[in-house]
């Protein structure tokens, strides 16, 4: 109960909306580690994917930022 009324009080009070960046911060570290370990010929396909899937979110997903 008491993680639902956080998650509300977040959300009324648009502290979920401001703090994205900052919750996703600890794992930021990950991804570099996790990109090494891709086959080497994987890489740039990956990269590809990784470029077409930010471009698809920037130009179809409204936010209100």
């Amino acid at each position: 109960m008491g993680a639902v009324a956080a998650v509300l009080a977040a959300d009324l009070s648009g502290l979920s909306k401001a703090e994205v960046e900052r919750i996703w911060l600890p794992f930021a570290i990950w991804l570099p580690a996790a990109a090494s370990l891709l086959p080497e010929q994987d890489r740039r396909w990956w990269l590809w994917v990784q470029a077409g899937t930010a471009l698809v979110v920037n130009h179809f997903v409204v936010t209100s930022w």
